[in-house]
């Protein structure tokens, strides 16, 4: 059932027909209002949860989202602020958990576009990860609670493509290697936190061509894994 004010102006022949509108539940409770253009959400557009409480606020144009959305949980509490255009996300995009930033995203054409930042429990910046056309391109950086770097990973198409780093807390180099199409490719290397090495391997498409060799942090060889046999021998 539909409930309809009386429309906000009386329209000539030639102007759009406006009219203030609350659709309701057969319980009577309200589901959403709003004001219809022509037959068409436009303006302050607002949707209800059970709870009567509003789920969902937004700016319409046409029908679509266009400006700033924002979502509720069923305790009032934002969970969303999302920027559209003409239906589809472009801008930024906002993420709360219990009042808590969890992650705020850049949209372009509906598509992930540049940067997406996302945030401990603490509120310290827990990863940076930029995005192309949707598809994680360039550098993606990760954060301890304290703020320092624990982890470079170089991403392609969305995939691992060029040189990755992991770090101690301390800032020291905790690992190495390089990424060819999401396969590890030459070198891999893994320190202890001295800056001494602990392991060592070669990779080729993925596959170990060398073997991965494990030291003491005296530098003794204490064990080594062989490369995988061909197929057929």
């Amino acid at each position: 059932m539909t409930d309809m004010d009386s429309p906000t102006d009386t329209p000539d022949a030639a102007g759009p027909t406006e009219i203030r509108v609350e659709e309701r539940d057969a319980h009577g409770r309200i589901v959403q209002s709003g004001r219809l253009v022509d037959g068409e959400f436009d303006g302050d557009f607002i949707r209800y949860g059970e709870t009567g409480r509003p789920a969902m606020r937004a700016r319409m144009r046409g029908g679509a989202m266009h400006g700033e959305t924002r979502h509720y949980d069923d305790d009032g509490n934002i969970v969303q602020v999302a920027d559209y255009v003409n239906g589809v996300l472009h801008g930024t995009s906002t993420f709360y958990m219990q009042a808590r930033l969890v992650c705020r995203m850049s949209y372009r054409g509906g598509e992930l576009e540049g940067p997406s930042v996302y945030f401990a429990t603490n509120g310290t910046v827990a990863a940076v990860v930029q995005y192309r056309a949707g598809k994680r391109e360039g550098e993606s950086v990760f954060y301890s609670p304290h703020g320092a770097v624990l982890r470079r990973e170089t991403y392609a198409a969305d995939r691992l493509h060029g040189p990755t780093a992991g770090f101690f807390e301390s800032g020291a180099v905790s690992e190495q290697a390089v990424f060819k199409d999401g396969l590890l490719e030459g070198e891999f290397l893994r320190f202890f936190p001295s800056g001494k090495p602990m392991q060592r391997g070669v990779y080729h498409q993925g596959v170990l061509v060398e073997p991965l060799r494990t030291f003491s942090e005296g530098g003794k060889e204490t064990g080594a894994i062989p490369p995988p046999k061909p197929p057929g021998r």
